[in-house]
This record gives structure tokens, C-alpha cells and sequence, in this order.
């Protein structure tokens, strides 16, 4: 078997039938070597034109979700409790990939893992990894907010909690301007309650709270099913009624 343009593939690490053609020098001539390959096992088929090169001493996929996640199509980037992984903030292990594009996905898995699409998003605050410029990813202010207005895509508020609890300082004006950017009144709701009980670590200050405070409106809202039919506790400042579950398990910061 022609093994030349092993060596290439091996350099992408994930790559699209696109960039096969541009490597083998004809979109046909690609997707015959590419078939040889999968049969082989140089390659694997990730998904419907998405390949990934194999290691030939344990036959593992080189590459990891995040970057697969992040070459499913020129506009993905991860996002929610994905990026928090990646900023190395995650508490639990998660065998869901939330992936988001200005291209619609269709959700699929591969070795275990499934790639879910959650939409396109706001337009601002991705960025890419450190560690590998391959792997797009929301940033940390993006993450947080995105994450308090979908809790579910990021393992529920109490892992989100937990997450608030170790992370960095955050920048006030990129937290402002993604709250602006979504213009909702529940998510100034939570974003001031999560923010006040965890203002040590990301160091909130006054200023930006009392701001969140004038814009929650006067509705009361729950942040979560559970605090639903008397589970939850209300708190007076951001109109929001949280879970006992979750206020037993810290006291504010102050």
C-alpha cells in the first residue's frame, strides 16, 4: 500500500475530505486512498467527511475530542461545560461534547463520546486553546455566562457551583458584555447570584453587582426545576428562587 501520504495525515491529526484532496491532488483520488486506509487502519472515519490518523502502535485516534470537535466544520468551536474541560476547570467527567457553529451539526458519536451540537450562540468571545491554536473554544467570561443561561449543557448548577468555586479572576467588561449581549433579565438573575456567592475568586466587585441588581426586573424566577414546589429558597437581591440543596452547600462569600 502507498504509505506516502501517511506522514501528512499524521501532521492534521483531524482532517476533512477537503484537505485530503489538497494533500493527494484530486478529490477522487482521495476518497479511494482514504478507503484503503480506514480498511487498513491508518485512518478512521469520524464522521461523513471527517477522518482522524491513527497511531500505529496502540491503533488509537492521535487526536482528542476537543480537537476533533473543533475541525467538524470551519465555523465549531466548544463551548459550555466542553470549554470549562478545556480551561481545565470541570469537576466531573463528561462523555458529551457540546459543540457550537454558525453550520448546523447533526449530533453523532465516535469512540464514545457524543458530539452535540447547541447552536450557534452570541458572536463574540471564542477564542483559541494555549496549549494546541487547532482547538477553538469559547473563552472563560464567554463559558460562564453561556453556561449560567443553559445550566444543562454544563452538568446542572451544581456543578456549574463547583466550577465558580476555584475559577480565575474574570474580566468585569467581558462578563458585562456577554451578559448585554443575550439581554435577558433571569440571566442577570443568575449571573448576580452566582457572582456575589462566588466574588473571592473570579474577584467581583461592588460596582458590577449593584449594576446586574437595576437590570433583574422585578419578576421572581426560578433558577432551576428543583427549586420548584417549595424546594427552593428566595433570594430578596436578584428576585431568584435557588435550591435548599444548593445553598446548604456554602455560605455566602463575603
Amino acid at each position: 500500500m502507498d504509505m506516502k501520504y501517511y506522514e501528512d495525515f499524521l501532521k492534521l491529526e483531524v482532517f476533512t475530505l477537503q484537505e485530503a484532496r489538497e494533500v493527494v491532488g484530486s478529490a477522487e483520488n482521495a476518497k479511494v486512498l482514504l478507503n484503503a486506509y480506514v480498511k487498513k487502519g491508518l485512518v478512521k472515519r469520524v464522521r461523513r467527511g471527517l477522518y482522524c490518523a491513527v497511531n500505529l502502535e496502540n491503533r488509537e485516534a492521535l487526536a482528542n475530542r476537543y480537537l476533533i470537535g473543533s475541525k467538524i466544520n470551519k465555523g465549531a468551536y466548544l463551548a459550555y461545560h466542553s470549554a470549562f474541560e478545556v480551561h481545565g476547570l470541570s469537576h466531573q467527567a463528561s462523555f458529551v461534547l457540546y459543540v457550537a457553529s454558525d453550520r448546523k451539526i447533526s449530533n453523532f458519536t465516535f469512540e464514545g463520546v457524543t458530539y452535540k451540537y447547541v447552536g450557534q450562540g452570541i458572536t463574540d468571545g471564542v477564542t483559541r486553546y494555549r496549549l494546541n491554536e487547532k482547538v477553538k473554544v469559547t473563552d472563560l467570561e464567554r463559558t460562564v455566562i453561556d453556561s449560567l443561561d443553559r445550566p444543562d449543557y454544563c452538568g446542572g448548577p451544581h456543578e456549574l457551583d463547583e466550577i465558580l468555586k476555584i475559577c480565575p479572576v474574570l474580566d468585569e467588561g467581558k462578563v458585562l458584555k456577554f451578559l448585554e449581549a443575550y439581554d435577558k433579565k433571569i440571566l442577570y438573575k443568575k449571573a448576580g447570584y452566582f457572582l456575589e456567592r462566588h466574588r473571592q475568586a473570579p474577584k467581583i466587585g461592588n460596582d458590577l453587582l449593584s449594576l446586574l441588581e437595576k437590570r433583574t426586573g422585578k419578576m421572581k424566577k426560578y433558577l432551576s426545576e428543583e427549586a420548584t414546589g417549595g424546594g427552593g429558597v428566595f433570594k430578596k437581591r436578584w428576585g431568584l428562587i435557588v435550591p435548599k440543596t444548593l445553598e446548604e452547600r456554602g455560605e455566602l462569600f463575603v
